[in-house]
């Protein structure tokens, strides 16, 4: 596996990364319905979704590896009076009990890694959800427009690393459907989604997939 590494949320960032996430509203609802409780928002950034799930009512812890963008969600809970569990680290090995979250949220965070680090944090996924429990997950497609325009930075056929903005020197791993349901495996899925969104004249595109844990 390769050596993770923070994104720079002190420099000029999209609005995008700070407004809530549209494809987790209608989820959280339905979170909200089965009663869940607690709920991990695993790279949380500057915390935009864990915001939103604390003002729902959920008991929201938040990790990162990001000193920089984890003190800008701790300034942003207290300015809304909202209590968040803020926990820094590497998401290859996380710092929970096993089954200690209802559900789970991996929104545009665990692709920073290699394929051998998606499989890995993935069991880690798995490990610290409740069984019945559910998650919100996504994936770097292939169909990305940085998968070719970054070609020149890759690292083997899954991999590469982009060159521009808060995500310099940051690994980008890419999939394709099969490898979604090969990493997906141990989980029960719900329901797999490819969204293509174009953005700044780019093509950005992600596998959004729901599942259970068995």
């Amino acid at each position: 596996m390769i050596k993770s590494k923070e994104w720079n949320w002190s420099a000029n960032v999209d609005d995008y990364w700070r407004n809530v996430a549209d494809e987790l509203l209608p989820l959280a609802m339905k979170w909200k319905a089965k009663n869940y409780s607690r709920v991990l928002d695993l790279g949380c950034g500057i915390g935009r979704n864990a915001i939103h799930l604390a003002k729902m009512g959920f008991s929201v812890s938040a990790f990162d590896l990001s000193e920089d963008g984890l003190a800008q969600l701790k300034n942003n809970a207290q300015r809304e009076s909202l209590n968040i569990e803020i926990k820094r680290g590497d998401m290859l090995s996380l710092p929970y009990e096993t089954g200690f979250f209802d559900c789970l949220l991996a929104f545009h965070s665990i692709y920073h890694t290699d394929y051998a680090g998606l499989v890995t944090v993935l069991s880690e996924m798995r490990r610290v959800t409740k069984k019945d429990g559910q998650l919100l997950v996504t994936f770097n497609s292939k169909e990305s427009a940085a998968w070719t325009l970054f070609s020149d930075r890759r690292i083997n056929e899954y991999t590469l690393y982009k060159t521009e903005g808060p995500e310099v020197d940051v690994p980008h791993t890419y999939v394709e459907y099969a490898d979604v349901l090969d990493l997906m495996k141990e989980f029960q899925i719900l329901k797999i989604q490819q969204i293509i969104d174009y953005r700044e004249d780019r093509k950005h595109a992600h596998f959004f997939v729901t599942a259970r844990r068995k």
